[in-house]
């Protein structure tokens, strides 16, 4: 979802697809995809063919702690990076941070109770675009309107999968959703 998010602000959102240049915003991409999905997704990789996890889709909430205190870190130096670039849009470092803390909760949650992270990844860019074009007074309804379906779709798919029950799934929505767009909207990033 960070990946989706870069692409989201800087390639789609009207504002800052005039202020950044193509270049720039490619490179970021490019860092965004091996920070936020390609290293994730290796280290769980990783941590399932050295047994510390029991299957690669982290279906047992005992298994979920480590790979998502790994994806937090690799999150993490992504917004250490871009919180180092001049110039860059305070909103939209708030709107990534807010997703790393949403993350953050989510890691202490998990142990105890399995929310759902798919609802609470989905729900994060929703808060952060949504956050983003409130600060920014833009308008992008069509895809404020194809987030918020696509919140609906993924915590119906985890019910229809039994993955969750409706308390986890809407937990990690409103956990995932909220943060983010507080921190997005109060512009709480840290330099």
């Amino acid at each position: 979802m960070p990946f989706l998010g870069v692409v989201l602000v800087l390639k789609y959102h009207s504002l800052f697809s005039i202020i950044y240049r193509s270049e720039f915003t490619n490179s970021l991409v490019i860092l965004a995809f091996l920070l936020t999905i390609i290293f994730p997704l290796l280290s769980i990789f990783v941590l399932f063919k050295s047994g510390m996890v029991s299957d690669i889709n982290l279906s047992k909430k005992e298994d979920r702690t480590i790979p998502t205190i790994i994806t937090l870190c690799y999150y993490m130096a992504f917004y250490y990076f871009i919180a180092r670039i001049d110039g860059m849009s305070s909103s939209i470092l708030a709107g990534y941070l807010g997703g790393c803390a949403a993350l953050l909760i989510a890691a202490f949650i998990t142990p105890r109770w399995k929310i759902s992270l798919h609802s609470q990844g989905i729900s994060s860019l929703a808060g952060l675009f949504i956050g983003i074009t409130q600060v920014s007074f833009v308008n992008h309804q069509g895809m404020i309107i194809a987030l918020l379906t696509c919140m609906g779709l993924v915590g119906t798919s985890r019910l229809i999968l039994h993955k969750h029950t409706p308390a986890q799934v809407y937990a990690g929505a409103v956990l995932g959703f909220s943060v983010p767009y507080l921190f997005t909207v109060f512009d709480l990033a840290i330099y």
